[in-house]
């Protein structure tokens, strides 16, 4: 049985509070269902969640590794990390695979799941075997066992970007022509163009689905770099995605518009939808940072519903950003679709509400979309990113 919610986190810009958010989100909804277990896999080619989960982003000294990173290097392999877990999903049974004959390329993100794969993996403990799913938990560790921090029923597909950067020098200078063209089998999975990870895709969603019933929740932290094989992995198999804002027009505009092809609305989720492979259907949109005026929930004269009352000023601005969403859905059925599955395995209540929603007056639309995450103080955010303590764990203690 699948957990009752699959959750990716996603935007085409960095710092818009993507992690942090992730990061508080799966440590709150761990230590509110205790009889639950939460998984949570670290998609990002910075690792910065399995930074914060496993001690936080203080380091020793200037050019030091970040502590969780650390950690995540002196207890996990490579063949325990997420590389691990996609590579292995690439070579597991899959009648359905496609694009395998398609020819390898050199890609700009080729900088982070580093290995060379063989289709034998001699040595490797996470050899794929037939019969059956991936088994997510072989590559699951527990982050409390490393700080404390966090509650005990979090579990966490790492993974590190700096020892699989440092480890991918060799392939990555064959791929400029400085020794032999690389074998296909020597460039991952993720830094191949093409559709070659669909078949990884569906069978992520597969494990996903197999998890033990008392896993309540996966929440899936990808990379700002939208267009990347991790963010699509995660938007196959998902059921859904939260998409952090930021108040910067330039920022929200990019979710549509990007010259650089990483919209993630335009550039990456319409072509998966149009191609039929896109799971994850946008749940809520989240205005980050936001100051509060009063500790008490808000609703907004336009409908977005917030736990807390913002200034008068970003109130208007919140409204006016989603107006433009609305209207975007309004005038291009691609993007409405972004908001429901349109299918017959589809509650057909459910698709009707949810057009409605999109096609009629703007406050139903906001109030089910829309809503709003407090700023933080720049002291409780440090200490709670430098230190891996996640805010619902805070006292005024010493």
């Amino acid at each position: 049985m699948s957990p009752k919610h699959t959750v990716c986190f996603c935007n085409n810009r960095g710092g818009v509070g993507k992690t942090f958010m992730a990061f508080q989100t799966a440590c709150e909804a761990a230590r509110s269902r205790p009889d639950k277990r939460v998984l949570v896999i670290d998609f990002s080619l910075y690792s910065d969640q399995t930074a914060l989960l496993l001690g936080g982003s203080a380091r020793e000294s200037f050019g030091a590794p970040m502590k969780g990173l650390q950690v995540t290097v002196d207890v996990t392999t490579c063949d325990t990390r997420a590389e691990g877990l996609i590579r292995d999903l690439e070579h597991a049974p899959d009648a359905m695979d496609c694009d395998e004959d398609r020819p390898a390329s050199s890609s700009i993100f080729g900088t982070f799941f580093s290995r060379k794969r063989k289709t034998t993996f001699p040595g490797t403990k996470t050899q794929p075997r037939g019969g059956g799913p991936v088994d997510l938990t072989r590559y699951a560790l527990r982050p409390h066992d490393h700080n404390p921090a966090i509650p005990p029923n979090l579990y966490l597909i790492p993974s590190a970007g700096a020892t699989s950067w440092a480890d991918t020098q060799s392939d990555h200078a064959g791929q400029h022509g400085y020794t032999d063209p690389p074998e296909e089998t020597q460039i991952p999975l993720w830094a191949r163009r093409g559709d070659g990870w669909l078949s990884a895709a569906r069978k992520l969603r597969v494990a996903l689905d197999a998890l033990p019933d008392d896993f309540g929740a996966v929440f899936v932290d990808t990379d700002h770099l939208a267009a990347c094989v991790l963010t699509k992995l995660a938007l196959a198999s998902c059921e859904k995605v939260i998409v952090p804002l930021s108040f910067d027009d330039g920022d929200f505009n990019r979710l549509f518009q990007d010259v650089t092809g990483n919209a993630l609305f335009t550039d990456v989720m319409v072509p998966m939808e149009t191609a039929n492979v896109l799971a994850a259907r946008v749940n809520a949109l989240v205005f980050t940072k936001v100051a509060s005026t009063k500790n008490e929930a808000f609703i907004t004269e336009g409908g977005i519903r917030s736990p807390f009352k913002p200034s008068a000023t970003v109130m208007a601005q919140m409204d006016a950003m989603a107006r433009q969403v609305q209207s975007a859905c309004q005038a291009d059925e691609r993007y409405a679709k972004l908001f429901y599955r349109d299918d017959a395995a589809e509650n057909s209540a459910n698709v009707s509400e949810a057009k409605t929603l999109v096609d009629g007056p703007s406050k139903p639309f906001r109030e089910k979309y829309f809503s709003a995450m407090k700023l933080v103080p720049d002291l409780a955010a440090n200490i709670s990113k430098m230190c891996g303590l996640p805010i619902c764990a805070m006292t005024s203690e010493k």
